[in-house]
């Protein structure tokens, strides 16, 4: 319910943001990422084994591109889309037997891993505290959606041993924003938003950086994100962060 009710809500302020909005902004970023991520998957009275998707199977951290859209519907108020697409590969020959949803992958064997991650966000952002024209304050109404899915396979031997898993993921977070302007063409943000959820696990996005603005409909960016995410169910759990700098280009309309 909370998730619709969320859901429904941005949907609503987003249809606003397209009729009222003043300006339109356009921004593709390349994110540079160290990434951490270890999962645990068993299935029916089979454990599983906790895995470290670096050192057992040689998952490499990979760069990532990012299309954003805003559409500014006040000077305080904006609405953003943003989608990410993560595409992580391995080849190793395991060092440990592992056994991944049921399927047991043995010492020696090599294994080829295939992590791919589809994020998407839909979020309004309202900042009426501050100092106008220099310093905006608020907070961040955001739905984020993730599509993940691991695959491990071994090559070389017949038959060959191979398991999947797909985890969908829907969650509403908050957050807060900030904006200074210490000069026309210069513009220096933060913001952080995410959702703790006890023994379920948590999410927290942050990221800080400036922008450029050489000419008013056209801007340059750079910064440094974070993306920890952590899922629990019952013994199972996934766990997954990414860090690192961004460079963006950005289109205003």
């Amino acid at each position: 319910m909370l998730q619709t009710a969320v859901l429904t809500a941005l949907a609503v302020l987003l249809a606003q943001g397209v009729a009222f909005g003043q300006i339109v902004e356009l921004e593709a970023r390349y994110w540079f990422i160290d990434l951490n991520a270890s999962a645990k998957a068993k299935s029916g009275s089979l454990p599983g084994t906790d895995i470290d998707l670096g050192d057992d199977l040689g998952l490499k951290s990979e760069n990532a591109p990012e299309g954003r859209l805003t559409f500014f519907a006040g000077p305080n108020s904006r609405i953003r889309l943003a989608y990410t697409r993560l595409d992580f590969e391995g080849d190793k020959t395991l060092g440990r037997t592992i056994t991944f949803e049921g399927e047991t992958f043995t010492a020696n064997s090599r294994v080829a891993t295939d992590l791919d991650i589809q994020y998407g966000r839909l979020g309004w952002v309202w900042e009426p505290l501050g100092i106008p024209g220099v310093l905006k304050f608020g907070g961040i109404l955001e739905a984020k959606g993730f599509l993940i899915d691991a695959s491990l396979k071994t090559r070389g031997v017949v038959p060959q041993a191979r398991e999947s898993a797909t985890l969908p993921l829907v969650l509403p977070t908050l957050g807060l924003a900030l904006d200074l302007t210490p000069y026309r063409t210069l513009h220096l943000f933060a913001e952080a938003s995410g959702l703790p959820a006890g023994d379920l696990g948590h999410i927290v996005d942050a990221e800080a950086g400036v922008r450029f603005l050489p000419l008013p409909f056209f801007g340059l960016s750079a910064g440094y994100r974070l993306l920890d995410l952590r899922v629990h169910d019952g013994d199972d759990f996934a766990k997954l962060r990414l860090a690192g700098p961004f460079v963006g280009v950005s289109l205003r309309f």
